[in-house]
C-alpha cells in the first residue's frame, strides 16, 4: 500500500510537465490563473489518495491483530453429528456426545473447522493424491477385581467366580498397557468417488501362558481393517468391521464414532449390548439426509461355547463340529444374513437416533445314525432383531436404549452363551441341531459436563433361555439331561447375567497439534444367575472391579461425516 502514493506521483507529474511546457499557440485562451487552478486540483486528489491509503493501511492492520487474537484463543470444541447419508443437520454449536472410542471425552483434539469442512490432523501426510492419518493413543490401565476372574483388560461376564470356590475368596489386580491403540486412516477422493481405507490394532491378542512373568509381550490384535467406498447415494463397504447388530449413534456408518460403543474401558465393553468385529460386505443406500438402509452378509460361527452337554453316542463326532471355545474353523452352514436401517433428525434442536437391525443364521450337523452306513446332515435355521434410540435430552446430555432378542444369536452377546444345542431323536438314533433363544437390554446417560469432564452410567442386562431333554442316545445312564441349563447343569449355564456401569472420564490437557492427557475410570457391579444351583450353593456369584488409567491421546482428524 505504501508503493501507491509515489505511483500516484508518477501518474500525475507528466501531466503536469506538459501542461507547463506545452506549445504556447495550442490555446491562446489558457492563462497562468487556468494552470494554478488544475495543479491545486491535481494535489487535492494527491491527498485524498494519501487519506484513503492510510486507512485502508490502519484496516490492514486491524484485521491482522484479529487474526492473533483468535490464533491464541482456546480452541472450542467442534462436535457436529453425521445424518445417515453424509450431509450434516447439526451446526458446528450443537454438541453431541461421542463414543469412548474416539479416544476422547467428548471433543476433538483437532482444529475447529467452518461448518461443511473437515480439520486435519497435524500428523496428516499425502502420497499422491491421498491423505493418510495415523492416530490412536497410549494406554497404562490398572484393574481391580474382588473375584479373581484370571482375566486380563476382558472380563469373562459368564463365569466370574462363586463364593464357594477359592477364587471367590480371592481379589485380583493388575497394571498393564495392552489396551493401547493405533489405527490408520486413508482418504482419496476421485471424481464422485469417496474411497477411505480404515485399519486398527491394539494388544490385547492371544497371549502366551508366560505372558505376565517377565517381558509382558502381548499380542498384536487386528480389531478392524476395511475399505469404504462411496457414490452419491451409495455405498459399500468390505473387510473386517463392527457388525451391523451393534447399535449406532449416527447413520449406519461403520466407523468407532458412528457407534454406540459406550466409554466403558472393559474391552467386552458391556452387559446387554450386542456386538461383534468380523468380516464382513455390505451394501448401504442413503435416500436423503435422514433415512439409511442396507444388506450384508457376516462371518458366521456355529459357537456353542464350554456350555453345552452334547449326546454321548455323538459327542467325539460332534465337538469338531462347533466352536466350543477352543476350536478354530467351525464348517458353519451359510454367512450371517444382516440388514439394517436408520434413522436421523432434529426434534426440538435436539439429535434423534433410531437404527433397526435383522438378523438370519443357521448351523449345521453330521453324522453317521446309529444302525446307518452313510453320514446325514442335518441344519437350523434361525434369527432375531435389534433396536436402538439414542436421543439429546439436554444440550451436553444423551440418553441411549438398545434391545435385541433371538432364537440363535447368543454368541452377540460377549460369546456368553451358546448359538444351540444339539437335540437327539426319541429313538436315540439321530440328532438335530437346535437354536437357543437368547436377549438383552441396555440403558444408559452420557453427561458431557464440561468440556474437560464427561460422567456417564449404563445398566445392562442379558437372558439366555433353558433348552434341555433327556439324552435318548446314552443306554448306560437313562434319563441323563444334556443341553443348556436343565437339572444338574454347571452354573455356566446362565440364567440373566446384570451390570450397571459409572464412567468419569478427566482431560488433563489438550491441544489440537499435540494431542491429550487424560485420566479415566470405571466402576462395574456384576451379578450372574444360573438356571441351575446345586443344594447348599449360592444363589449367584457377583464382583465389583475398577479400571482407572492415564492415557495419552494422538491429534487426529475429525471428520463428521463418517469417522471420528
Amino acid at each position: 500500500m505504501k508503493m501507491l502514493y509515489p505511483l500516484c506521483l508518477l501518474l500525475f507529474v507528466p501531466s503536469l510537465v506538459q501542461a507547463q511546457t506545452g506549445s504556447p499557440n495550442s490555446d491562446s485562451s489558457r492563462d497562468n490563473s487556468d494552470v494554478a487552478a488544475e495543479v491545486k486540483a491535481l494535489r487535492e486528489a494527491l491527498l485524498q489518495t494519501q487519506q484513503q491509503v492510510a486507512l485502508q493501511q490502519r484496516e490492514i492492520e486491524t484485521l491482522r491483530e484479529r487474526g492473533k487474537v483468535d490464533q491464541d484463543a482456546p480452541v472450542n470444541p467442534v462436535q457436529t453429528t453425521p445424518l445417515a447419508s453424509y450431509t450434516a443437520i447439526h451446526t458446528a454449536s450443537s454438541p453431541v456426545l461421542l463414543s469412548k472410542d474416539s479416544y476422547t471425552a467428548g471433543y476433538s483434539t483437532s482444529e475447529p473447522a467452518t461448518q461443511g469442512q473437515e480439520s486435519e490432523s497435524p500428523l496428516s501426510f499425502k502420497i499422491g493424491p491421498a491423505v493418510i492419518t495415523p492416530g490412536g493413543f497410549v494406554d497404562l490401565e490398572n484393574i481391580f477385581r474382588t473375584t479373581n476372574t484370571q482375566n486380563n483388560i476382558a472380563t469373562n461376564f459368564a463365569a466370574i467366580p462363586f463364593s464357594n470356590t477359592a477364587q471367590g475368596h480371592l481379589t485380583e489386580f493388575r497394571t498393564t498397557a495392552q489396551y493401547s491403540r493405533f489405527d490408520i486412516t486413508v482418504r482419496n477422493k476421485f471424481g464422485a468417488n469417496d474411497v477411505t481405507g480404515y485399519c486398527e490394532a491394539d494388544f490385547s491378542g492371544n497371549d502366551a501362558t508366560n505372558a505376565y512373568q517377565t517381558v509382558n509381550g502381548h499380542t498384536l490384535r487386528l480389531r478392524l481393517c476395511f475399505m469404504d467406498y462411496k457414490r452419491g447415494k451409495w455405498e459399500i463397504l468390505g473387510g473386517q468391521t463392527w457388525s451391523w447388530l451393534t447399535p449406532n449413534r449416527n447413520g449406519l456408518g461403520p466407523m468407532p464414532s458412528d457407534l454406540a460403543l459406550t466409554y466403558n474401558e472393559d474391552v467386552n465393553i458391556q452387559v446387554g449390548l450386542t456386538f461383534s468385529r468380523a468380516a464382513e460386505f455390505r451394501v448401504a443406500y442413503h435416500p436423503n439426509d435422514h433415512w439409511a438402509f442396507g444388506v450384508g452378509i457376516e462371518d458366521p460361527d456355529q459357537y456353542i461355547g464350554d456350555f453345552v452337554a452334547l449326546p454321548s453316542a455323538f459327542a467325539s463326532t460332534l465337538g469338531s463340529q462347533f466352536d466350543n471355545g477352543a476350536l478354530l474353523g467351525a464348517p458353519n452352514l451359510m454367512p450371517d444374513i444382516l440388514t439394517k436401517i436408520a434413522y436421523d433428525n432434529e426434534f426440538g434442536g435436539r439429535h434423534f437416533h433410531w437404527d433397526a437391525t435383522g438378523l438370519v443364521t443357521g448351523a449345521r450337523a453330521t453324522v453317521i445314525p446309529v444302525g446307518g452306513t452313510s453320514f446325514a446332515s442335518h441344519s437350523d435355521v434361525g434369527g432375531g432383531g435389534q433396536t436402538a434410540v439414542n436421543y439429546q435430552v439436554f444440550r451436553n446430555l444423551l440418553f441411549l436404549v438398545n434391545a435385541y432378542w433371538s432364537d440363535g444369536g447368543a454368541r452377540y452377546l460377549a460369546g456368553d452363551g451358546p448359538q444351540l444345542v444339539i437335540r437327539p431323536n426319541a429313538a436315540g438314533t439321530d440328532i438335530t441341531p437346535s437354536m437357543v433363544h437368547a436377549g438383552a437390554g441396555s440403558a444408559g446417560f452420557e453427561w458431557n459436563a464440561s468440556r474437560k469432564t464427561t460422567l456417564t452410567v449404563y445398566y445392562g442386562a442379558d437372558y439366555f433361555r433353558r433348552t434341555f431333554f433327556v439324552d435318548t442316545t446314552d443306554t448306560t445312564n437313562p434319563g441323563t439331561i444334556i443341553g443348556y441349563g436343565g437339572p444338574g447343569s454347571p452354573n455356566t449355564n446362565n440364567r440373566i447375567i446384570q451390570q450397571p456401569t459409572f464412567d468419569w472420564i478427566q482431560a488433563f490437557w489438550k491441544h489440537p497439534k499435540y494431542g491429550a492427557l487424560q485420566f479415566y475410570s470405571q466402576y462395574s457391579y456384576l451379578t450372574r444367575a444360573p438356571w441351575f444351583v446345586a443344594a447348599g450353593s449360592p444363589k449367584n456369584a457377583h464382583l465389583s472391579m475398577v479400571y482407572a488409567g492415564v492415557r495419552y491421546v494422538l491429534p487426529s482428524k475429525v471428520s463428521f461425516d463418517d469417522s471420528k
